[in-house]
C-alpha cells in the first residue's frame, strides 16, 4: 500500500503530528498503522511544498490507528491525543483547520515550541524514548 493524494484537497494533519512525523522510527500502534505513517512522511518529504490542514481530529495517520471504529476513537487515549494537538495550536502561530505547505509548518513547530511545552505535549506518548523529535530537544 502506497500513499497517493487522489485529489487537490489539503492533506489532513492532526497538530501533534507534526512532531511525530520528525522523530518517526517505525514504531506504531501495529504494522498498518506504522506503514501508513511512513508513506504519508515520505510523501510529504519528498514534496514538502504539499499543502496540509491543521486539525485536532482524525487526520490521515489516524485512518488505521486501531484505537478507532469508524472515525471515533474508542478509549480516554483519544481525549490525550486531542489535549496534545490543542497544546501544540495554543503554542504556536499554527491555526485550527488552516492550510499551510508542510515545509512552513514545520518551520513553526520548530521555531514556537518551547521546551518545556515539548514536555508537556510528549510526556506520555509511548515512543518519547525513542523519537528522535523529542530526543533532540529534550537532550536524553
Amino acid at each position: 500500500m502506497i500513499f497517493k493524494k487522489i485529489d487537490s484537497d489539503p492533506i489532513r494533519i492532526r497538530a501533534h503530528h507534526l512532531l511525530c512525523m520528525q522523530g518517526f522510527q517505525g514504531l506504531g500502534y501495529d504494522d498498518e498503522f506504522t506503514q501508513r505513517m511512513g508513506e504519508i512522511i515520505t510523501f510529504l518529504e519528498l514534496d514538502p511544498s504539499q499543502i496540509v490542514e491543521i486539525i485536532t481530529e482524525t487526520d490521515e495517520i489516524c485512518r488505521l490507528c486501531p484505537n478507532l471504529i469508524g472515525k471515533q476513537c474508542v478509549n480516554d487515549h483519544c481525549y490525550k491525543i486531542k489535549k496534545m494537538d490543542v497544546c501544540v495550536i495554543n503554542n504556536s502561530n499554527l491555526k485550527e483547520n488552516s492550510t499551510i505547505t508542510f515545509e512552513r509548518a514545520l518551520k513553526i513547530v520548530n521555531h514556537d515550541l518551547k521546551l518545556e511545552e515539548i514536555k508537556i505535549i510528549c510526556e506520555n506518548c509511548v515512543w518519547a524514548d525513542k523519537c528522535l523529535f523529542y530526543i533532540k530537544r529534550i537532550d536524553l
